[in-house]
Order: structure tokens, then sequence, then C-alpha cells
């Protein structure tokens, strides 16, 4: 007669074992997911940052019994201690969700305080789902249990390794990754690209696309249904093993496990479906997007190298060097250039905005120099490359000398003196923004391409800043960013060039005016 401890096994795991085993290469080839509607690829670095986790059930067969007993506890104690963070964590993430849910119901763009939420939340539940998925990925060879010459109660641990991991993933997906797909404004953020978060172009649908796999969840739901029948028998085992107690809570406390436990085929072809017509939609307005886009683009670039002259403060060394002692780091840069086509395409007095980095000497005052962001542009602070700005080449830092061929200069800075630390999230907020490709939409709310204006709205995201609504998306302009000055406002004008000349008196007068009349 058969041990029980193998019954369960042969029941638990056996009918088919492959479907384990599926359930893990599928998870474990993160790499290969394809999404349908684009053909994009999920990027593998983004869970294994290039270390391929290996199978360990091999290993263990070299171990006495204790100590294979021993190795696997540890691993669930690893296990456990990442679950219960993700816990934490989901448990935060579902109200910030709810809120921002709130938020894109109202007819206001995305605050940059928002993008910038939006960011770190899905930056860190990738952070949190990577050493899951790993431990997954570790443990997919028990899947083959039959393979290893060790007890049945590693192998019965290893198996509910896979489930209890496979669970946590869904729950995951459920309180957080469906609910970010459900809302349209979100969904279709999160599927653009931003260099400044390593986020790639179609990242949530890639993640979707892990879950909603028909066979994927084939399999998953074959895989619940196989332990349901078996549940009473493992929880016997249970009793007696506090490790395998825990995995056995993990699934038993899943949310995600009686609605799977429930779901038959068509269920989940039907999740799939309404998944899938969403993103194709979005891959169609994506596409109109790119199309404005490049029609924009063509034609900024075939104008933009005309100039009918140079600025009037263009190649003055004596004054670049006068102004760059005045300036500060953080400081807020616009320009005039009437001389140039492009200028009179842009709404308002103010053609042009970028951002003062500092120098390397505020950025060490700030504890910024050897911070993995800055590390990259040393060489070009040093050089004197300080102005952040966003042309039609791409966001990129500059010398002043390169900003200077204008006509009119004003320099805003922050009314109240900023803390260390609000002072270097700015800094660091702008240097994420370098290397973007140059926005010809001017959407506030797509972060993969930015306009100049877009650099201050996104580096200073503690201010409200105002928008307008042009042709169904929201804008700001380098005007939106100056009237921020008035009235008493969170800025004041520090420097103001008009006509070549310096104004020394009345200078918030005279741009106010010459704002309302542009």
């Amino acid at each position: 007669m058969m041990p029980g401890s193998q019954k369960q096994l042969l029941l638990f795991g056996n009918r088919k074992c492959s479907l384990i085993k599926k359930i893990c290469i599928t998870f474990i080839t993160i790499s290969f997911i394809s999404a349908c509607s684009t053909g994009t690829r999920l990027d593998h670095k983004i869970f294994f940052k290039d270390k391929k986790p290996v199978k360990i059930c091999k290993s263990y067969q070299s171990l006495s019994n204790d100590e294979a007993d021993k190795k696997i506890n540890d691993d669930i104690y690893i296990l456990q201690q990442n679950v219960e963070r993700n816990l934490v964590f989901r448990e935060k993430a579902v109200e910030v969700l709810k809120e921002i849910d709130l938020y894109t119901q109202q007819d206001k763009p995305f605050s940059p305080d928002k993008i910038d939420t939006i960011n770190s939340v899905v930056q860190r539940e990738i952070n949190l789902l990577q050493p899951v998925v790993n431990t997954l990925a570790k443990h997919s060879c028990w899947a083959d249990y039959k393979r290893y010459a060790v007890s049945d109660q590693v192998k019965l641990k290893g198996l509910m390794i896979i489930l209890a991991t496979t669970m946590s993933l869904y729950d995951d997906y459920g309180s957080i990754i469906a609910v970010m797909n459900e809302n349209d404004r979100l969904r279709r953020f999160l599927n653009q690209a931003d260099s400044g978060y390593d986020r790639d172009e179609y990242l949530l649908e890639g993640l979707t696309e892990m879950f909603v796999d028909e066979d994927r969840l084939s399999h998953v739901t074959d895989l619940i249904k196989r332990y349901h029948l078996n549940e009473a028998a493992i929880k016997q085992r249970a009793k007696s093993d506090v490790n395998l107690h825990y995995l056995v809570q993990v699934v038993e406390t899943s949310k995600a496990y009686p609605v799977m436990l429930k779901m038959d085929y068509f269920d989940a072809a039907n999740h799939r479906r309404s998944v899938r017509r969403r993103v194709t939609q979005d891959t169609l307005k994506e596409l109109g997007r790119s199309s404005v886009n490049a029609l924009s683009g063509g034609f900024s670039n075939a104008i933009g190298d005309y100039e009918e002259r140079k600025g009037l403060l263009y190649a003055d060394k004596e004054l670049e060097k006068s102004i760059s002692e005045q300036l500060e780091i953080g400081d807020i840069l616009l320009e005039k250039t009437p001389f140039r086509l492009t200028d009179s395409m842009i709404p308002g007095h103010w053609g042009h905005a970028a951002i003062w980095i500092g120098t390397e000497q505020e950025l060490k005052n700030l504890g910024l120099w050897n911070h993995s962001l800055i590390i990259p542009y040393h060489e070009q602070i040093k050089r004197g490359e300080l102005v952040a700005e966003s042309l039609r080449t791409g966001t990129t830092l500059s010398p002043l000398s390169h900003f200077m061929n204008i006509d009119d200069l004003g320099v805003i800075r922050s009314r109240q003196a900023l803390t260390d630390e609000d002072m270097r999230k700015i800094i660091i907020l702008a240097l994420r923004q370098i290397g973007k490709e140059y926005d010809f939409n001017f959407d506030v709310e797509t972060t993969d391409k930015i306009v100049c204006s877009q650099l201050v709205y996104l580096s200073y995201n503690k201010i409200n800043w105002p928008t307008e609504s042009v042709v169904g998306r929201y804008t700001i302009s380098p005007d939106n960013i100056a009237i921020k000055t008035l009235n008493n406002g969170p800025f004041e004008l520090v420097l103001f060039y008009h006509d070549g000349k310096l104004v020394k008196e009345n200078g918030l007068e005279l741009m106010e005016g010459l704002m309302k009349q542009d």
C-alpha cells in the first residue's frame, strides 16, 4: 500500500505534474512574455536584474533529510518576509489607487506630485514582486519532484512554495495591477515609457499579460483545484510542521484563491477579452498621438533652425559670468527669442523654461554629488553644463552660453527658503528627465516625452501649477510658470533682462504687462 505522503504528492502534483511546471515556466520566462496588441515584451531585468535565478532542487540531494528540511525552511522564512512586506505595501497602494481614481474623475491633469506618486508606487510594486517571482523560479523544479531523491516532506513543501508564491502574485494582480487597468487614464499613463523611472513602454500591459494569458489562467486554476481536493490531508500534515502550516495559510488567506477556485475556462476567457479590448483602444489612441507628434515635430524641426539674427544677450562673456555668479541651485530660467519662428508658436510672452541644477560645490553641499543619478553627469557639470532644458533635439544639460542666445531673460526663485530635502528632490526630479525626447503634443500627462515647461512642472512637483486644456489634452506654457511670481505667489523674480537690458526697477510689473500684452 502506498504511504500517505506519496499519495498526497501524486494527487496534488502528478495529474500531469506538468501543470505545475507550466505555471512555473510561464513566470520564469518573463522576458519572453509578449503583449498581443503591440508586440512589446516585458523586460526580464524588471524582475531578475540580469541575474537569472538558479533552480535549487538538485542541490538538496546531497543533504541529509534534516539538512534538506532546514534548507527549505530557511527559504520559506525568507518568502514569509517578502510576502508580509507585500501585504503591508498592498494595503497602502490600495488607498493610493482609490485617491487616484477619484482624482482622475475630475477635469484636471495629473499633478506633478501625483505623477511622482504613481511612478513611485509602480517602482515599489516591481521591487516587491521581484523576490517573490525569484523564489518561484528557484523552486519551480519541484514540479518534477520524482526526479529528486529527497524526503516527501521536502517535496510537498516545494510544491506548496509554488502554490503560495503563485497566490501571492495573483493577490498583487487583483489588488494593484487589475485596478490600474480599470482606470483608463492611469492605464494609458503607465503604458508610456518613462526613462526617469526606468519604466519601459507598455509595462502595465506586459505585467497584465503575464497574469491573464488563457493557458496560464487555466493551469493556475487547475493547480488550485488539485490542492483543494487534497486540502484536508495537507492541512493535517501541516499541524506538525509550522513552515508547511505557513504556506497553507498563505494559500487559504489569499483573496485570489476562492475567486480562482470557482473560475472556469469561460470566466478566464472573458476576463482576458475585456483586458485586450481596453488595450486595443489604448493602442489606437497611441497611434493617433504618435502621428500628431510626428507631424508637429516635422513642422517644428523644419522651421526651428531659422532665426533672423542672434539674440541681444548672445556671446557676452562678461554678462554670462555675472549671471552665473547670481544664479542659485534650483533657479528657474525663462527666455524670449522673438527672432525665431518657433517663438511665435508658443502662447504668451516667454518661449522657453529651464532649471539651473547647481554647481559641483552646491551639489556637494546638498549631499547629492555622489547620488546615483548625479554621477553620470559629473563631467558635464564640471564643464559648466548646468542648465537642464528640453529642446527639440531632446532633454539635456547645456552650458549657460548656449542658453543666452536670447533677448529676454527671467530668473525666478522660490520665495520661501527651501529645505535641503526639498531642493534635493527638485534636482533629482529634474535629472530624471534628462534624455527624454521632446513632446510635440505638449501633453503634461505623457512623461515619455516632455516639453521645456513640463520639466519645471515635474521637478517642482509640490506646486499647484496652472494648466490649459487644448484639443483634449492639458498643456503648460512658460507663461504658466512665470505667473506663479504674481500676486505674492510661491516664486519671486530675482533677475530680469528685457530687450537685452537689465531691468533694475519694477521688473515684476513690466513682466506682467508683457505677459498680458502677448
